[in-house]
C-alpha cells in the first residue's frame, strides 16, 4: 500500500501545478481586458471558470495588442487542475482507512 500515499502526492503536485499554471494563463490573459475596463476583476474572474460570449468578445477586443499575443484561456484547465486535487484528497483518505 506505499504506493497509494506516492500516488495522492503526485496527484496533489500535478493538481497544484494545474491550478498555478491555469491562474497565471487567466491572468496574462485577462490583465488588459481588465486594465482597459472591457471587464471588471469580478466579471473577468469568472471567465476564470466559465467561457461564455462577453469573455469571448472581451478578449478579441484585446487580442491585437496583447504583447504576448495569447490567443484563448482554456477554463478547463483549471477544471482539470480541482479534479486532480480533489482525486488525491479521495485516495489520500482511502489510504488511511
Amino acid at each position: 500500500m506505499s504506493a497509494l500515499p506516492a500516488f495522492t502526492r503526485l496527484l496533489q503536485i500535478f493538481g497544484a501545478g494545474i491550478v498555478a499554471l491555469s491562474l497565471a494563463w487567466w491572468w496574462i490573459t485577462y490583465q488588459d481586458v481588465i486594465g482597459y475596463n472591457y471587464l471588471s476583476l469580478p466579471d473577468a474572474g469568472l471567465c476564470l471558470v466559465s467561457n461564455s460570449d462577453i469573455c469571448q468578445l472581451a478578449r478579441s477586443l484585446c487580442r491585437s495588442t496583447h504583447p504576448l499575443a495569447i490567443i484563448a484561456y482554456w477554463s478547463a484547465s483549471l477544471w482539470i487542475g480541482v479534479a486532480a486535487l480533489c482525486a488525491s484528497l479521495a485516495t489520500g483518505t482511502a489510504g488511511d482507512a
